[in-house]
Parts: C-alpha cells; structure tokens; sequence
C-alpha cells in the first residue's frame, strides 16, 4: 500500500512539473522553480512579444535569450531585448531558470551565463512577467525587483516606456548600443546616449566620437530633430525630458492606451537611429516615421568650427558666420580678432540648431536683452541664444562647434558677437548693396523699353506644319491632310538653308524620307539647330570607324565624333535595315528637337543625304547608367570600379534626375509625351553624372487627362521594364512609364538587373524579391554591397518604398510622376498601401503571342 501510494505521489508530481512546464511556454508568467528551454516562450498578454530562445543564422551553437515582436523574424530592430548578448549559447543546452530564491538565472548546462543578481523576500511570491509593452518584469509581492528596460547594458531596440539618459544617485546610465552587425548581437560601434554635461545633450556616439547631436530639449522636441515634434500626432506618440537633481532622461510615451500605433526605434548597424511605426487593427506595415543622421549636415561638426552648414537640393554647403573666413578644412576663423566691448554687436543667424553645448553655460529664464547684456558683460562669451524650456538664456565661449541651418522651422535664433571692424562693414554693405540693386532694376525697365520699340517692327512668319494627333507619334502616317499655323516672332525675319522653294517643300512630303529631310530642314530653317553635311559627320567619326563606336541597337549604331572645333558629338546613324523605320526616327527627332529639359538629350543637329538619316546628339562622357549599376555583378575587375563610383550620394542624385525628367515628359513640357522605352541603356550620364534620358524613337504623344491609351496592336519595349497592362493587353498611359521607373531605381539601389534575377534567387524576380524584404522588414538588404556605410537610411528606404509603389501590378495603384518628385523631395509618403507585384515583365518570347509584338529581349 505504501508502495502503490509512493509512486501515485511521484507521477502526480511529474505531472504538475510537466503542465507547469507547459503553461510557461504559453503564458505570459513564469513563476520559481521553473525554466524556460528551447522550443518554449513567454507570449505577452495581447500576444505582441515573445521571450524565448532565437538563433540569428539558424544554427543551435549560436543562441540568445531574448525578446521580440511575435509576427516579425528575430533579427535587428525587431529583437528588443538580449539577455546575453555578449555571450551566445547552444540552445540546446540552455535553460532560463527562475530560482527558488527570486534569482533570474541562464544556463548552459551547468555554467552561468547571465543573472539579475536579485533575492526575493518572500517566499513563493516572485514571478516574472511579460508585459504587452515589451517589458520584462521581476516581481516580488509588491515590488519589481528588475526589469528589462531598465537594463542599462543591453537597449538595442528602445520602446516607448524606457529611458535613454543617467541616474546621478546609483551612477547608472541608460544607452542604446547597436549591434556589431546583423547576425552578431554584441555591442557594436555605435552608442545613443546622453553625455552628462552642464547642459545635456543627446548623442550617437562612433568609437567614443561625436558622429551625431540631436540638439537641446526646447519643451517640445529636440532642436536638431524637428521632424521628431511635426510627427509626434501622427504616431500617437509623445515625447518627454526628465531633468533634475537625481535623473536626467528622455523618453517617449504613448499618448492613449490602448494605442492606435505601435511604436520602436532602433540604433542601426550603422549607426543611424531609426523610430518605425505601425497602425494597431489591421494587416498594415511597419512604416519609417523618421531616421537620423538625415544628411551630412546632421554628422558632427560636418564643416568644422564657426562654420554652419546648409542642405539644399544639390547636397550641403558650408558658410562662415559673419565676421568669420573660412580656413583650410577646419572651418573658420574670424576676419579680425575680437575685441571685447560693451559695445560689441551681434550678428542674427536664424533657424539655427544652436552649437554643441559641451562648454556652454545656462543662465536660466529671461528675457532676450537680458541675455544680450549677460553676454556682453562676461568677456569669454561670443554667443547667446535664448532656448524655450528649461534651459532658458545660454551663452557660448569660444569657437562654435556642429552648428546647421534647419529648413522647416524647428530651429532657434543664435546670435554672434562681431568686432567692431565687421559691424562696420555690415553697415556699408547695407548701403551699397540697395543702391546697386536700385541701379540694376533702372537697367532693366529701361532694356524692356527699347525691346519693345524694336520688336514691333518684326515680322510674322508662317509655317505649315504637319497636325500631332493624340496617341500618335510626331510622323505615323505619310497622307498628311491636315495642317495647322505656327506664328514664329523673328526680329529679322532672316532665315537659314532657303533654297528649298514651295513646290520642292510640297514634293519633299511625297516619301518618308523627304518627309524628314524636311523636318530637319524646318528645325534648321526656324534657326533652332544646324544642318550638317554628310561629309562634315564622316570625318568627325573617321568615316564611322568601329573604333568610334559606342553602341547599337535596333535602330542602327551610336558613334563617337569630333567636329574641327572640338566639340565631341554622338552620332546616331538609322541602318538601311532597321528594325525601327522612318517613322521612329522622325519620331525621335521632332521630340527631341521640341524638348529642352536638364534631364532630357538635347539635340544638335541631324544630316538627310544619300538616303542616310543620322540624328547628331550631345556627346555623353560617362555613357550609360546600365555600364555603371550592373558593374559590381560582372567579371572584370575593371567594370566594378565603376560601380563604386556610384556612392549613395550620386544614384540618389540619378533617381531624382529621371524623376524630373519624366515628370517634365508628362505634364511639364509642350507636349504630354509617353516614352514606352525607359530602361538604363536609355539613360545616358554626362561627365558629372547627370542622367539624360534618350531614345524617343518609339515614344508616343497623348493630349487629354484620359487614365489610360487605347490599344496598340503592337507593343513596343524591352522584357524587364514594360508595365503589366502594356505587355499582356497592349495598354499604355503615362503609368507605364512610372512602372519601368520603379524597375530602375531598384535595379539602381540594387545593382542587379530584374531580368536575370529570378535565375539565381528562388526564381523570384528583383521585384517580388525586394517586396518580400520590406515585408521582412529586411529591405536594407537589397542595397548594392558597394556602397559604404554609413549612408542615409531614411532616404534609402523612402526610395524603396517608393519604387514598390511605382510597380504595382495595377496601374490605378502607381503614384504619378507628380507624386514621385514629391516622395523623393520631402519626408511626406503616401498613404497607399504596398501590394505584392505578382505578375512579372520578365517572360520568355513564348509567354506573349496574342499581339504582334516588337520586343527587345537585353538593353541596348
């Protein structure tokens, strides 16, 4: 009887043990006595995190305990807390114990790896809990005996609820550290910090150094971060700073509970600090609210000291203070020593993110004189500027360090004390410059006047010139009925090549080729552009040697020529054998002689003789963009040095100058124009990089605010870039265009060609490919290995984002080219939510036989 009791007791036990086993692997509390091992996890409440055992490359050697966001894939910015991160484990052979004592204890077998250190005082009252906010909780009856977020050593992912600063009565500091890169969690280069100065400031440390400054506390946000305060609303989230006696901490905070948003940010590899976001109750996607570093303005000191640096559209610039030169590449110095008086002036720079604060002092609230007087009064300070908030009057001694304009009102007015020479000379620019401007406009109207006197004796000229319909191309039909009047104002009326009478007008219209014999014509004639004789073209590329050669195509062949001067032209040469007629090459050449934009080929001239149709085009120095994306992916050395060169600066500066480009086709320029053909072999980079797009041979113009174009029953393009609706139907509108854009610009980012993706990655094509790691949450890992840190990451992703968008399979789907530049110009995206491209442009030939079809299978 004892002996059937004694084993009834020990099964019951086992029992308990097993299911007590079990409800830890699924609760959300652990309670002592019990362990956690591979395989089980904690799960929050509202099931938002997990705690448990991960592996960063899926092996069981390298293993963390940790914490992460239940429907994303442990990896960086998603895993928000790491026991161990500076000591990895085999997962099978780790446990996570909570000790009879109160103690939180990680074993490998019999070695301790981590533990809190903490004793509980009662006993059986101590359990650990994890919190729907992330945080994993200690408690012992009444008390929290730790907590994660207060895990000093080990913020890699900061959620709202945790401080980022120091405690001054434990001599305890609050940091995020970064990881040492993407499958190794231990403390990497990067730290986020607030250094214990006079007056705080919050920092990204590199190796100790300065590389970022947030800017003081003003009450509402951080001065350097302005877009921090003009999105708190939008994120639901709001920001705090705790300054006294005993702490000194910034944190954010939900604003409502439950939250509509989700909210983390995340210290980069690479040492950009992140803050994403995702709406509650739906199916969304996590969404960059803001990154830092945005620019090189916000990298510490970027133009060394008393000099302030400024973005604009083409990149920063570095200006000296008033009073100041510039010095080497330290930044300034003053024009003439300061000497220290009563009397000294200021000068006012405004929307300022003020000077690094390390030796500044605070003078506490008053008003703007008083701080003025304060300043003059003390003969080591050469600065003032009066903060809102705690801080109130600051003055600086000394050289101003990290000083940058902020373009969106988020700024302060910081004011630098001159010497007396530089007021002077501030006083007489006042003077002279107004008188000047003055003297300039008198020069203006006057000029205006004698214009006009003399244009009224222009005449009119009358030129017939062919109707453009709406959808064709400028020459698709030889039978032109109609025609319509163009008035050109000429002040002598003089015109060039007149030789050509009425009726030999009339009878160059009988072939296609008279008929572009005339265009050029025309275009000399209006006095636009040369005509140039077939002679003059044969020797300036050495009688269309193949050593001048610089590409070809369907069309004929590019060559290289120089004219007597030494102009470098391309010379575009149709072959008698063409795949792309007359009728594309009098496409091309009255497009391009009507389109004048920065980003667009400009034409030089054309040549009809001896049945030779050669269209002379601006001389490209670095010749395609094709020749520099694809270069690191090719097997000569020599072409990926090229694509080094493509930094992060320039393929950003390339994405934004085909942005313009098209949007100048579509809606800016005389005529609406669809090109039909956008791919990297068409865009073509001069020698400072700048993309001109080229090829409007198969280009179509379109009148009207219609969606989209008829039918063609003949498609046109290359395998890759053509937009869904245009390979499968025929369909085209100005949303093709914006498909084959979004190709490029990840094939830009990427430095991979979409059609030949899918035979190497898991026969998904660069498209899908980079979907699936934006939904991943991966979406840095489509970037081109050439391009070195650190780089901007907001920018990279915005660009991504907005690629997505552009290759939608639906058209309706695709942004506007618009709506592009906008994207790429501003922090402002747009709402529309991201679907998966499913139908893919990279068929074979085989996939699509229902059209007569004009295809181009590799880039030209």
């Amino acid at each position: 009887m004892k002996l059937f009791l004694f084993h009834f007791l020990e099964i019951v036990a086992v029992t308990v043990f097993f299911l007590a086993q079990s409800s830890a692997s699924s609760g959300d509390t652990m309670i002592q006595n019990l362990s956690l091992v591979n395989g089980q996890t904690l799960t929050s409440t509202g099931e938002l995190f997990q705690l448990g055992f991960f592996s960063l490359d899926n092996s069981l050697a390298m293993g963390y305990l940790g914490i992460w966001y239940c429907d994303l894939t442990p990896q960086e910015g998603t895993v928000v807390w790491i026991a161990n991160r500076n000591n990895s484990v085999n997962t099978s052979m780790a446990s996570f114990n909570l000790t009879s004592d109160g103690n939180l204890i990680l074993f490998e077998e019999d070695r301790i790896v981590w533990s809190t250190g903490t004793r509980s005082t009662g006993l059986n009252s101590t359990h650990l809990q994890l919190l729907e906010s992330g945080n994993l909780v200690l408690n012992d009856s009444n008390s929290i005996l730790w907590q994660s977020f207060e895990d000093s050593n080990d913020i890699g992912t900061y959620l709202p609820g945790m401080k980022l600063g120091f405690d001054n009565r434990t001599n305890t500091s609050w940091q995020q550290v970064s990881w040492k890169n993407l499958t190794d969690p231990s403390p990497g280069d990067y730290i986020h910090v607030i250094l214990a100065q006079p007056i705080p400031d919050l920092f990204t440390l590199h190796r100790s150094a300065k590389y970022y400054r947030s800017g003081l506390w003003n009450g509402n946000g951080l001065i350097g971060h302005p877009s921090m305060v003009r999105r708190q609303v939008a994120s639901s989230v709001s920001f705090t700073f705790v300054l006294n006696q005993n702490e000194t901490y910034y944190m954010a905070n939900y604003t409502t509970s439950p939250t509509p948003v989700l909210s983390r940010s995340v210290l980069c590899v690479n040492g950009t600090f992140q803050r994403w976001f995702l709406e509650t109750g739906g199916k969304g996607e996590w969404q960059l609210l803001w990154s830092f570093p945005e620019d090189d303005c916000d990298i510490y000191n970027h133009c060394g000291r008393n000099s302030v640096c400024t973005k604009s559209y083409d990149g920063v610039y570095c200006q000296c203070l008033d009073g100041f030169v510039k010095i080497a590449e330290n930044g300034c110095q003053r024009e003439k020593p300061l000497n220290y008086s009563s009397n000294n002036q200021f000068s006012k720079a405004q929307n300022m993110k003020v000077p690094d604060t390390e030796n500044a002092t605070p003078r506490g609230k008053m008003s703007l004189d008083d701080c003025k007087n304060l300043c003059l009064s003390d003969s080591s300070r050469v600065a003032y500027a009066v903060i809102s908030g705690s801080y109130g009057c600051i003055t600086w001694p000394g050289d101003l360090l990290d000083l940058r304009t902020l373009d969106d009102g988020g700024g302060e007015d910081l004011y630098i004390r001159l010497a007396e020479s530089s007021t002077k000379k501030q006083a007489w620019v006042a003077i002279v410059i107004p008188l000047l401007l003055g003297f300039f406009l008198l020069c203006c109207v006057g000029g205006v006047l004698v214009w006009r006197k003399r244009n009224r004796a222009s005449t009119r000229l009358l030129l017939q010139l062919p109707n453009i319909k709406e959808g064709d191309s400028m020459s698709t039909r030889d039978d032109v009925s109609e025609s319509r009047s163009i008035a050109i104002d000429s002040e002598d009326s003089r015109l060039h090549n007149t030789d050509k009478g009425v009726g030999e007008f009339l009878l160059f219209f009988l072939t296609a080729h008279a008929y572009t014999a005339l265009l050029c014509s025309m275009i000399n004639t209006l006095g636009l552009l040369p005509s140039y004789d077939l002679g003059t073209i044969k020797t300036a590329t050495n009688n269309f040697s193949d050593r001048n050669k610089l590409g070809e195509g369907g069309f004929g062949v590019v060559y290289m020529g120089q004219l007597e001067d030494g102009q470098k032209i391309a010379v575009k040469k149709l072959s008698r054998n063409s795949s792309q007629g007359p009728n594309e090459f009098q496409n091309e050449l009255s497009l391009i002689a009507k389109l004048q934009h920065r980003n667009l080929v400009r034409l030089l001239g054309c040549c009809i003789e001896d049945m030779e149709r050669i269209i002379i085009l601006e001389y490209m120095e670095n010749k395609s963009l094709d020749a520099f994306i694809y270069a690191n992916h090719m097997k000569m050395t020599q072409d990926k040095t090229k694509s080094s060169l493509l930094n992060w600066q320039k393929r950003l500066e390339v994405i934004i100058g085909i942005a313009r480009g098209l949007l100048y086709l579509h809606q800016d320029s005389i005529l609406r124009v669809i090109h039909r053909d956008l791919k990297p072999s068409n865009i073509l980079l001069d020698k400072d990089m700048i993309p001109k797009i080229s090829d409007f041979g198969i280009a179509r113009i379109f009148e009207g605010d219609r969606a989209l174009e008829d039918e063609t029953n003949r498609p046109i393009g290359t395998f890759g870039y053509m937009a869904p609706e245009y390979l499968l139907y025929g369909q085209f509108s100005f949303k093709s265009d914006v498909f084959s854009f979004g190709v490029i610009v990840l094939e830009i980012l990427s430095g991979k060609r979409n059609r030949t993706f899918g035979q190497t990655n898991s026969n998904l094509n660069l498209l899908q490919h980079a979907y699936k790691l934006w939904k991943e949450g991966r979406s840095l890992e489509i970037l081109d290995d050439v391009v070195n840190c650190p780089y901007p990451t907001i920018e990279i992703l915005r660009c991504i984002r907005m690629a997505l968008l552009c290759v939608q399979d639906n058209y309706e789907d695709r942004p506007t080219m618009t709506e592009v530049v906008m994207m790429l110009a501003s922090d402002e995206q747009l709402l529309t939510p991201l679907k998966q491209p499913t139908i893919t442009s990279t068929y074979s030939e085989g996939d699509c036989s229902t059209k007569e079809m004009s295809i181009t299978i590799t880039g030209r």
